[in-house]
Order: structure tokens, then sequence, then C-alpha cells
């Protein structure tokens, strides 16, 4: 058999950049959709990034390269089966490093969904983190062949949430696994067998969060064979029905070549979970991927190197003692006009440095086991009196949403344990933090999901803290 397939990405109607990536290696029938996040060119450069990264290092590994990422859990399976795998924990490490580098590309990260068809056994090896997905079509009947990483499964797994509620989910968008978000990563592979004329779609959620499953299957149906008009008619209909994310589509179809092959009697069928590196395989790679460095074509956006001079204390201190000995000079020299007409600069920019944190475990403990609503009102007030005192630490990937009430200025991102940079236009917005069982500490001492900000223009952003409790501490 041989695999065709069509690949296209599309920024949607409401975003402005687009945020999703894909790659082929066709001569090895290797294929690639990265779906990024972090806000603007964080989330734009991660998905390139790790495609760029997973074929290039998919290209270029030898077997011991490939063990010595996946370690010896897995050294009674193929090296050249877990080759896909080892490529994605690669790209993962390439972008954590890179984060650490870069501290203004601190929340970004990616999902990534790979399938590496293998002609001489006809199987389909499917490798995905996070929340993109690989479909198959056959026989008029659509099969998801991923899991979705995400805390709205979770909850559905557990029999928490129904299936009927995932489009009205505040943790929809909500990833437990992404590449680039932690120093290691997991992995989840399976195989499948391929059938003459099976359709398989690889997407972003920009594609499930929009059309549900019969009308990827029905668009499918109508266009068969044709793997242009498909992936083009799948965009169009995301588009046509609100089109609120980037949307990237590869359609695959297996064809009988009359070529012989053997589908082994063994394979992996079900899930098995490749990943969670030590340190010694987190120090192997990245000696790969200092040695792999001249295959790679990564460009750091230009902003992620810039390096703001007046966030130096030392900078800022003799600037202001500058501009006081100026206008002191310049005040004795031109006295005759009032000290009112002094004009403070306009400011420039606006956005804030978002710092999001939770009470200390003490804390939490004394608010949980206290009882008396005033006593824990009062417990309350003492941590937002004084947020960045020894009461209060960062709390790490919380998913933040700022959506501009009027207009389409968005921020997506993951907190971290220094405040994220976000800058955006000056207007109002609401902010929507989601992090597992937690909500957001208001002014008014009530946990909510989400609060109005409003943006101003100034000449620095401010920091913003935010404090989070445990849902059940609001009881």
């Amino acid at each position: 058999m041989k695999m065709l397939y069509y690949g296209k990405t599309d920024t949607g109607i409401v975003r402005k950049e687009n945020q999703d990536a894909f790659g082929v290696n066709s001569a090895k029938d290797f294929f690639v959709v990265c779906d990024g996040m972090g806000g603007g060119a964080a989330g734009d450069f991660a998905s390139k990034c790790a495609v760029e990264v997973i074929l290039k290092s998919f290209e270029n590994m030898d077997s011991s390269d490939i063990q010595s990422v996946v370690g010896k859990r897995f050294a009674n399976i193929s090296s050249e089966l877990l080759r896909p795998a080892a490529a994605i924990m690669l790209a993962n490490r390439m972008l954590n490093n890179l984060t650490l580098k870069y501290p203004k590309l601190a929340g970004m990260g990616t999902t990534v969904a790979a399938a590496k068809f293998e002609k001489e056994t006809g199987l389909l090896h499917i490798y995905h983190t996070g929340d993109s997905r690989v479909y198959r079509i056959r026989g008029g009947i659509i099969e998801l062949l991923t899991k979705d990483h995400s805390k709205v499964n979770e909850l559905i797994r557990e029999g928490k949430m129904r299936e009927d509620e995932i489009k009205t989910a505040e943790l929809q968008s909500m990833i437990t696994r992404a590449l680039g978000t932690c120093p290691t990563v997991k992995v989840d592979y399976r195989a499948v067998i391929v059938k003459p004329g099976d359709h398989y779609i690889m997407c972003s959620d920009g594609l499930n969060s929009e059309i549900d499953d019969f009308a990827i299957k029905g668009i499918v149906d109508i266009h068969r064979g044709n793997l242009n008009a498909i992936a083009n008619e799948l965009i169009m209909a995301v588009n046509n029905a609100g089109g609120r994310d980037n949307t990237t589509v590869i359609a695959l179809k297996s064809e009988d070549d009359k070529s012989s092959f053997s589908v082994p009697k063994y394979y992996v069928q079900s899930v098995i979970t490749v990943g969670d590196e030590d340190s010694s395989q987190s120090s192997i790679e990245d000696k790969i991927l200092s040695r792999f460095a001249k295959f790679f074509e990564i460009n750091v956006p230009k902003a992620a190197k810039e390096v703001n001079v007046f966030t130096n204390p030392v900078v800022v201190a003799f600037i202001a003692v500058a501009v006081v000995l100026g206008g002191i000079f310049i005040y004795s020299k031109l006295n005759k006009k009032p000290e009112k007409e002094f004009h403070e600069l306009t400011g420039t920019m606006s956005g804030l440095y978002l710092d999001i944190r939770t009470p200390n475990s003490e804390r939490i403990d004394l608010i949980l086991s206290t009882d008396d609503k005033i006593s824990r009102l009062e417990i309350l007030k003492e941590i937002v009196k004084d947020k960045d005192s020894l009461y209060t630490v960062p709390l790490k990937n919380v998913h933040v949403l700022i959506e501009e009430k009027i207009g389409h200025n968005k921020f997506i991102g993951l907190s971290d344990l220094s405040p994220l940079v976000i800058k955006l236009p000056k207007g109002d917005y609401k902010m929507t933090l989601t992090y597992p069982d937690y909500k957001i500490l208001t002014n008014n001492y009530y946990l909510a999901s989400s609060i109005d900000i409003s943006l101003e223009l100034s000449d620095a952003l401010a920091i913003r803290t935010v404090i989070m409790l445990p849902e059940r501490a609001g009881e």
C-alpha cells in the first residue's frame, strides 16, 4: 500500500496570528501536526520549532540515540517504532531549554500529533501529546484514534462530566500535557492496521472544537479520495461555524499499490506511554540536541532576545538621578514658567506582569481547618493585604485567557514561577484563570473563575498579583 496526503493550516476568523504548524517527511511517510500556545509570537514559535526539531531529529537519530532518549524500560521494543517518540521528546527538551534561556518565552508550549505509515507491515504508528487528534474514517464510520490529554477528558473518565457538557465547560481548553512546559514529557503510542481506502484526519483542536465528528465524517464521505477538497472543506466548515481558533488538517488516504506487506503477528495495538525521563536521559538529550544543532533552522523571535535595560535597577537608579539633577538645573535656569506648565510623559504601552499565587501549604491548612467564617475571612484579608509575602507561593501551569470585552484582542498562556509578560492594547478585558479545583479570590473575598481588568497606557508594565484558592477553601 501507499499513503497519499494533503495538508493545510488556516488562521481562522477571529485570531490575528496562526499558532499551528505541520510538517511532512514524504519519503518516510511521517506526518506531524502541532498546536502552539503561549500568546503571540511565543505560541507561533513553539509549534514551528517543535515541527522543525521533530522532523530533523527523526531523520538524523541512530538506534543508540533513540534508546538513550526513551530509556531502558522500552528496550524490548524496536527502536524504529520509538523513533518518532524520541524525536518528540527531544523537541520538548529544546522548547523547555529555550524558555529558560529566554524568559520572555516562559509559558509557551505546543501539542503534537504524529503518524508514521510503515509500508512493509501496513501499520500506522500514532504518537501524541495534548489535544491534537487523529481520526480514522472506514466504511462510513469515524473513530477517534487518540485520547485528548485534557482536564475535561480526565473528568469524563472519572464520571464527573458528561460528553454533552464539553462545549460549555470552562476547562475545555485546558490541557494536561504539552511540549515545552516541563523538562520532561509523556508521549502516547499505539499502532493500527491500515486497509485500502482508509481515510485518516490529523488535526489541531481548532477543527473538533467547532464541528463535531459527524460533520467531519460527512465531508470525508462527500469528497472521498480528493484529499485537497477534504482539507479545504473541513477548514471552510470550521470558519463558517465561527473560526475562533487556528485550524490545521492533514488528510491521509491509503491506496492499494499491489505491493506485498505482512502485518506482524504482534504489534502495539494498545496504548503505551513513553517518557518522563530521568536526569541522565535529560543530560543525554541535551548532548544530542547540541550535536544536531547544525541541522536545525530555529529563529527565536526578536522580541524574546531583547534585553530591557530599564529593568536593571542600576540603570533605573542612574536615570532617576540624572532626571532629578537635570530637572533642578532646568528649573534654576527657566524659573520664569509656573510649575503647572510641566507635564508628565505620556505612557506608550499597556499590559501587565501577571503574577498568579496561592497561599502556602501552612496557610491553606489553616484556612481549611477554620470552621468560623469570620476567622477564615480575617485570614484571607491578611493574605490579600500582603500578597507577595511568605504567606503565598507562585502557582505554575495555570491556564490564562484574557479577552477584550469589545474587540478581538486576546492572550492565552500558562503561568510560571515568574510573572507572565502580557502586552495588550488599552481597553477593558475579562481574565479567566483555570487550574484544577482552584478559583480566583476576588477583592470581595468570593471565589470566581473570571475577573474584569482594565489596561491603561503607562511607561512600564505593572505587576498584577492574583490569588487563587482551592475551591473547598471557599465552602
